[in-house]
Formats: C-alpha cells, structure tokens, sequence
C-alpha cells in the first residue's frame, strides 16, 4: 500500500466507522465536510482532514466510541457548559448570552458560544461568577454583610441602609465591597461605625421603653395595608430576598406603584418579566438605581 492509502481510507470504511449505509457515507463526502483525493481512480477521504472534522461536530458517532467533537468542546460553549459554568438554567444562559451580544455560531443545528467571546463578556461584568470566583469571594462574603442583613440587624427597612450609606459618617466608615455584582459592608467596618453612633441600634441593644422611630424590616417585607391614592391596599412581597415585586419597589421609596412601573418603561432598571402581569425587580440593580437618585439628589 502506498503512502496516499496510508494516510486516507475508503468511503466505505469511513461510513463503517460511523455506522452509516453507503447512502449517507457519500452524503458527507459530497457536502464536502473533509477532503477526499483519488487513489488508483478510486475516491479515498483523507484521514487528517476526516479526524479535523469529526473534532468539530457532535452530531456524528464513532462505533469504537470515541466521542466527536473534541476540537470543538475547546473552542465553544454550550448553553447548558455555560449555566453549569455560572450556576444557572441552560435556558437563562442562553438569554443571558443573547442579551449581552455573544454571538453563538451554529453546529448541526445546535447553538455554540466561542470560548473567546465568551471570556471577553465574563471578564467585563461582576454580577455572575464561576467556580474559581465563587471560592475566592466565600472569604470576602465570610467578612462581610449584604444591605438586606444590614437592614435586618438593624431592624430597620431597606431605604434606611441606602440612607445610611449615602450620609457622611457613611461614607467615611463603611467600607463597601462589590460581590458578584452587589454591594455588601465589610463586619469590620460595620463594627467600627455602629459603635461610633447611637441614631440606630440594634433591637438587642434598645433600652426598654426605647421609642419606635422607624418602621421594622419585618413590616417592611410583609403584607400591610398602605394608603393609595385609591384607597388602602395590601402590599405583595418576594420571597425571594435577590429580588422586588413593585409593590416592594414602591414600599422602599415612599412612592406608589405608578412611579414604579413608569421608571420601568423608561428602562432605569432591568426587570424579569415572569408573566403579562407579574414584575421582579432585581434587588442589586435597585440598590444602584436608589443610590444614583440620592447621589443626585445631592449634587454629587
């Protein structure tokens, strides 16, 4: 046998290797998926070009099991590599990509994200975070509170923390710190500016007969009667502490829920639509919105 035979094989035994009649082995050939050269007047695929191939598609088998697509599992991501990768569903992954401008490319049928783009958008955003960032930020979570906890060991509602950290004293003790896109406090400094004043003290703290200044975080969360412009109304709470209903938005503030939803269309948050009528506001992003409009407020 010759060389060329060497390094090339029969369609037949192509299609052998794959499991295909004779039909479909010379539908691949004819596609012109790997290149194919004539030997002693007979068509031979050309195994380099045929193993390139098999490494970049995952549609097509080897009987001896080897699995396809090597080439292009280190090339591209899957939805579903993508949510593993992030810690969340294959179908949010999917959106999440679309969104952010990740074009996929499409192989036999199935939508693939490049490694490359892929690694470009992660490095450019801090809300979602992979495995090693997930390990690497359980210390700095370890030191460190979220504004909602904030707000609880305070027993004083949301809009109180966002005051708080846009006054003076603040701003010169609290130490904030990003993770996966939300602001949290650092314990240390927590500490240090608690017991530098006494305006807001913890309910273990408050002497007996202590006035109630402020409302509860509690009463914040929960349903209450609140007046509207309609009359009074119960206020519909998450239950999932990451994000709002409108109702929550409003709550925080000291708006009604028309405000809310004409922020909403004019886009000054993202919000998930979970069906025609019901709204989450993502906890995260509300805090920067709240933040903005008291920063401008002081013409910072």
């Amino acid at each position: 046998m010759n060389v060329q035979q060497n390094k090339t094989m029969s369609v037949r035994d192509m299609g052998r290797l794959l499991g295909l009649k004779k039909v479909e082995s010379y539908w691949l050939v004819h596609k012109g998926y790997f290149e194919t050269i004539l030997v002693n007047g007979k068509m031979r695929v050309v195994t380099e070009s045929f193993e390139h191939w098999y490494a970049g598609q995952i549609k097509y088998h080897k009987v001896t099991g080897e699995a396809p697509g090597k080439r292009l599992k280190q090339e591209s991501y899957s939805a579903k590599d993508i949510g593993e990768i992030l810690q969340i569903s294959e179908s949010f992954a999917y959106e999440l990509m679309k969104a952010a401008g990740v074009k996929p490319i499409l192989v036999d049928y199935w939508q693939r994200f490049p490694k490359e783009a892929f690694d470009e958008w992660y490095m450019h955003q801090t809300r979602y975070r992979n495995q090693t960032d997930r390990e690497r930020d359980a210390e700095i979570e370890e030191n460190s509170i979220s504004l909602p906890e904030m707000a609880r060991i305070l027993d004083v509602s949301r809009h109180i923390v966002y005051g708080i950290l846009g006054s003076k004293l603040g701003k010169e003790m609290l130490e904030v710190v990003i993770v996966g896109d939300r602001k949290r406090v650092t314990k240390e400094s927590f500490d240090r500016w608690y017991y530098s004043q006494s305006t807001y003290l913890k309910p273990e703290d408050r002497p007996e007969g202590y006035p109630k200044k402020r409302q509860s975080y509690a009463d914040s969360l929960t349903k209450k009667k609140v007046k509207t412009p309609s009359g009074p109304r119960e206020v519909r709470h998450s239950e999932n502490p990451d994000y709002l209903t409108v109702d929550e938005a409003a709550l925080l503030t000291k708006t009604d829920t028309a405000q809310i939803h004409r922020w909403i269309r004019a886009d000054k948050f993202p919000v998930l639509r979970i069906s025609r009528k019901v709204i989450r506001i993502p906890a995260a992003d509300f805090d920067k919105f709240l933040l903005s409009i008291q920063q401008q407020s002081k013409g910072e």
